[in-house]
């Protein structure tokens, strides 16, 4: 069955809250480890529960898989730990971020080219992928920088997750029923 669904309001206003913080990062990257983790923290626990949320919604809908799920994991995991001990969080954030968001880079990556090239948004979620795959590569190398390459990654999946909250319904949903 084909259907059109509504734009995802809560995905939209996700990617904005993190476009505005990494925005924030890029402009005062004085801002401490501490206060970075806990700003991080709660926008990755934000954007977990969206995903899990657009998970659930859309999983019956043909491309989603379970790597949508597990990236929403990822992004509660981290919230939650970085919310909980941020002081603890901004010693090893710089190496445990850089990991995660290498892990998110090949999710994107894999996701990308699983994906039908003419749906739309497939070449924006291959260039997130590569930047993620990247931003956490400098993460590990250069933790000194940490604070620029957040900004630029909090940017980047911000505007992926805006743009996905208001394209990605436009396309017809196939529920399949497997009977």
């Amino acid at each position: 069955m084909d259907i059109k669904t509504g734009r995802n309001w809560g995905l939209f206003a996700a990617g904005i809250a993190l476009v505005l913080i990494g925005f924030v990062l890029l402009m005062v990257p004085g801002l401490t480890l501490v206060a970075v983790a806990a700003i991080a923290g709660c926008m990755l626990l934000a954007a977990g529960i969206v995903d899990g949320y657009a998970y659930f919604k859309y999983r019956k809908a043909e491309g989603v898989t379970g790597w949508a799920l597990a990236y929403a994991i990822c992004d509660v995991i981290l919230g939650v730990l970085f919310i909980v001990h941020p002081l603890v969080s901004s010693v090893v954030i710089p190496w445990v971020l850089g990991i995660f968001v290498m892990a998110y880079g090949i999710f994107e990556i894999v996701a990308a080219i699983r994906l039908d090239r003419d749906l739309p948004g497939w070449g924006w979620i291959l260039f997130t992928g590569i930047a993620s795959l990247l931003c956490g590569f400098a993460f590990i190398v250069a933790p000194g920088t940490f604070a620029m390459f957040l900004g630029f990654f909090l940017m980047v999946r911000g505007v992926q997750m805006a743009v996905w909250g208001v394209t990605m319904p436009r396309t017809t949903v196939r529920i399949v029923h497997n009977h």
